[in-house]
């Protein structure tokens, strides 16, 4: 099943109707939504488990992309949005087909990267021409994990009144959460490689208002990294179960704060498996011992064998 990206035309429409969403609504105006799942280079993680961020598990039958869904889902809800389209932009040589699916009030269309190296603010200029200046994009990063509302996250003066609203870290690092109007990308050069943060940025603030809004708790956590990754995963696990989380210099990690089986993976009833993953078609025999490590498809961990701290490769047909 296949559907269009929503019709600029429809999306003016809605802007100068009375269906437009209060002013005082830090979402009014949101046209769509943009994923950010493309990259310049694979790290160990993408190179070997052969996924994207947005395919990799959380749980034994649920991926980071259901985490998103589940979060704009919400947001959609919240702000009166029947429909909000979401465009998962992957790379010109992504594996996966360009395909489309609804979720909820979701609609969401899976596409590659129109160019090979147009950088982040090259991409979003070039999305951005299918709208009308007023219409804001919430643009997310597939590389982080949402632990919060997309809404509360954002801020209510800063989103509501600015051309851009980046959203911060409590300690001022990038959440991977930005919020922009169309008509302050137009400016970015139509050809050739731009960079958001170091090229467009600098530019846009000197002729729009663009705030950063600091959150009091993180609103995301990074997956970069195989460690990224699995202490995201323990944060997530602690949060979902109501646990508390001892970061202290005298906290110890003998306990096991989660274990994520994909299905189509073999598990011995033997195994211990210590806070890390083993995704489908992994096998890992009796007396194995798997610790912070995650398991790729193809790839066994045999009779009685440790692993610790690696991301244990396998082969894949």
């Amino acid at each position: 099943m296949t559907f269009p990206i929503q019709d600029p035309v429809r999306v003016a429409d809605t802007l100068r109707s009375g269906r437009r969403v209060s002013l005082a609504d830090p979402l009014s105006g949101l046209a769509g939504v943009v994923i950010l799942a493309g990259s310049v280079r694979a790290n160990q993680l993408r190179r070997a488990t052969g996924r994207s961020p947005l395919e990799m598990p959380i749980g034994s039958s649920r991926t980071v992309m259901h985490e998103w869904c589940d979060r704009l889902s919400e947001t959609a809800e919240a702000a009166g949005i029947a429909e909000l389209p979401v465009r998962v932009m992957v790379d010109q040589g992504a594996s996966p087909d360009p395909c489309a699916e609804h979720h909820g009030p979701l609609r969401i269309r899976v596409e590659r990267d129109p160019s090979a190296y147009r950088g982040t603010a090259g991409l979003l200029h070039d999305l951005a021409r299918e709208y009308p200046d007023d219409a804001k994009l919430l643009v997310l990063h597939a590389s982080q994990l949402p632990f919060t509302s997309l809404s509360q996250a954002l801020g209510y003066e800063h989103a509501v009144s600015s051309d851009v609203t980046i959203v911060a870290d409590p300690d001022g690092g990038p959440s991977g959460i930005m919020l922009l109007r169309c008509g302050c990308l137009r400016d970015i050069n139509a050809v050739g490689f731009v960079d958001l943060n170091e090229q467009a940025l600098p530019n846009i603030a000197q002729r729009f208002d663009v705030r950063v809004h600091r959150t009091e708790q993180p609103v995301t956590r990074s997956l970069r990294t195989l460690s990224g990754y699995l202490e995201t995963l323990r944060l997530f696990h602690h949060q979902r179960t109501g646990r508390l989380v001892n970061d202290g210099p005298f906290a110890e990690d003998w306990q096991a704060s989660f274990q994520v089986l994909e299905g189509g993976s073999f598990i011995n009833d033997k195994a211990v498996i210590h806070d890390s993953v083993v995704l489908a078609g992994a096998r890992v025999e009796a007396d194995a011992v798997v610790v912070r490590s995650v398991v790729c498809p193809g790839a066994v961990v045999g009779k009685g064998e440790h692993r610790v701290d690696r991301v244990v490769i396998g082969h894949r047909g």
